[in-house]
């Protein structure tokens, strides 16, 4: 059984690399025709059941559905040699899409002597978006690359929510972790989100959950647990729009500017009153920052679709990207 590991110089570099500091589209999670005629590829030799072999003798199999790349398994000889782990680490840039971005810290980690003791139990290497095992027998190094999926299950379910246009059981969800305090959740609520909107398909549904960061955000909480309060009368979505529309409640006086929004909002003041004032809201934004815990988020915005990670929450492309890739893979409908 492969032990699981999180190597945070792995995760950095594909964060850097999704803030367009470095790197390529990543090809797992992308179209699979398109990159079988790219020119990376042109030297390997294709061959059935989606096996490549490069010239130097390593191939890596690639796995695919929907027709959309969804992993691929990688194989180079001489296990126990620098030149296999410049290889293993050369390919996984490769298929990853993120090229040195990810090549070059991989290799970092197949080199470390704490890692080279484990490898031939196995090593699963927390890289998000990806999981990565990498394990050694006598003859070859093998290295497993995939998008990191979250169990059925894990995910709370929640109110706070935008329908889909077209509801039913099929629906794509895509899951936002925030925090009303973070300025890049702002960013993400009045840049990537109004995007996101114009082009969203209609079998799509919005989930918002509480994520407050309340060590570095005091009032994170308090916003959040008003936001609640207003979803106790059904205005959950429009509240929390008000929230990072009008930003006066972090100057001071935030109970003050959280009842005129609800007022603004169309709440029913005397209720929304005492629900601030009892901390009605405390119960849910303690369940969401148990569900955050639990999915291991150390940041906001954390964006999810369907079981699958977003890389960068800020590219509306790429997050409708994900969504068509999860419809394909996840048996959702077209």
């Amino acid at each position: 059984m492969p032990l699981h590991t999180t190597f945070d110089g792995l995760k950095l570099a594909l964060l850097l690399t999704a803030l367009g500091l470095g790197g390529a589209a990543a090809q797992v999670g992308q179209p699979l025709a398109p990159f079988l005629k790219s020119p990376q590829l042109a030297a390997a030799k294709q061959g059935a059941g989606g096996l490549l072999t490069f010239a130097d003798g390593s191939s890596a199999v690639l796995q695919s559905q929907g027709g959309y790349l969804t992993g691929a398994k990688i194989s180079v000889a001489n296990p126990d040699s620098q030149k296999a782990a410049v290889r293993a680490a050369e390919l996984t840039g490769l298929l990853s899409g993120f090229g040195a971005g990810l090549a070059e810290p991989m290799l970092g980690f197949l080199t470390r002597d704490d890692v080279v003791k484990e490898l031939s139990t196995g090593l699963t290497v927390g890289a998000e978006p990806f999981a990565i095992t990498v394990k050694t027998d006598a003859r070859l190094l093998t290295v497993d690359l995939k998008l990191e999926r979250v169990p059925d299950g894990t995910f709370a379910p929640t109110t706070n929510a935008l329908p889909a246009r077209t509801a039913g059981e099929a629906n794509v969800v895509l899951r936002v972790y925030s925090d009303f305090q973070c300025p890049y959740c702002h960013q993400f609520e009045s840049e990537a989100l109004p995007a996101l909107l114009r082009a969203l398909p209609d079998d799509v549904r919005i989930e918002f959950h509480q994520f407050p960061l309340e060590s570095i955000h005091p009032l994170a909480r308090p916003a959040a647990e008003a936001s609640e309060c207003a979803a106790q009368q059904g205005k959950f979505w429009a509240y929390k729009d008000a929230l990072f529309r009008d930003r006066s409640w972090l100057a001071g006086s935030a109970n003050q500017v959280f009842t005129a929004l609800a007022a603004d909002t169309g709440l029913k003041a005397e209720a929304f009153k005492t629900c601030l004032a009892m901390r009605g809201g405390r119960a849910a934004v303690d369940a969401g920052l148990a569900e955050a815990e639990r999915l291991g988020l150390d940041g906001t915005p954390s964006v999810f679709v369907g079981p699958y990670k977003a890389a960068d929450p800020y590219d509306a492309a790429a997050l409708l990207d994900l969504i068509s890739f999860t419809r394909a893979v996840e048996g959702r409908r077209p």
